[in-house]
């Protein structure tokens, strides 16, 4: 008696495994970085930082050629002289000053592009939310950009090479969340 128990709760467990099996998984996969990279709202926001980033590089570029400017006339002048001591306190209070610039020029600069991608990360959740409650999945996957290509830098190649998903058919979701950002009004965060 305990043998044809214990063989019908097999047989029922296999048979609720293959019945559970022929549902695909409520599971999907979604590609973030394609979408930063392919998003044209989220690039355009994205724009004006690349600029700033111009307009500080010429910054440094004109306080280096000062600094320079500085640094050949003390080469040029007379150790231990009153100008050579002048020109060196000048070398270093530019080298002092071209360094909080540059620290302070980079935080804001990426300040700026947290808080931009901060907004855009909450509106691709919520997009990701309300198309997996629709569909029904129950779990939502970040896939990284992978492909075993020889032309990968190592950094590139390692990252690949480490990837979560080695395999998948069927459950990137990546092109509907596009579709779904994209017919949004533009402007709308929320």
């Amino acid at each position: 008696m305990k043998k044809l128990v214990i063989l019908s709760l097999a047989c029922g467990m296999v048979l609720s495994a293959g019945a559970f099996a022929a549902e695909p998984l409520p599971i999907a996969l979604v590609n973030v970085d394609r979408i930063c990279k392919t998003y044209k709202p989220f690039l355009d926001k994205l724009e004006p930082l690349k600029d700033l980033a111009k307009e500080v590089d010429q910054s440094v570029q004109v306080r280096q050629a000062e600094l320079e400017t500085v640094a050949a006339q003390l080469r040029h002048t007379q150790p231990g002289t009153p100008d050579f001591q002048r020109l060196q306190i000048q070398v270093v209070k530019l080298q002092n000053e071209l360094q909080q610039f540059l620290n302070s020029e980079r935080q804001k600069l990426q300040k700026k592009e947290a808080d931009i991608f901060l907004v855009f990360h909450k509106q691709l959740d919520a997009e990701i939310s309300r198309y997996a409650k629709a569909h029904g999945i129950k779990l939502v996957v970040r896939q990284f950009e992978a492909s075993l290509d020889e032309k990968q830098s190592l950094p590139e190649l390692i990252q690949t090479l480490n990837r979560t998903i080695l395999y998948e058919e069927g459950l990137n979701i990546t092109d509907e969340i596009l579709k779904a950002l994209a017919a949004k009004p533009v402007g709308n965060e929320r």
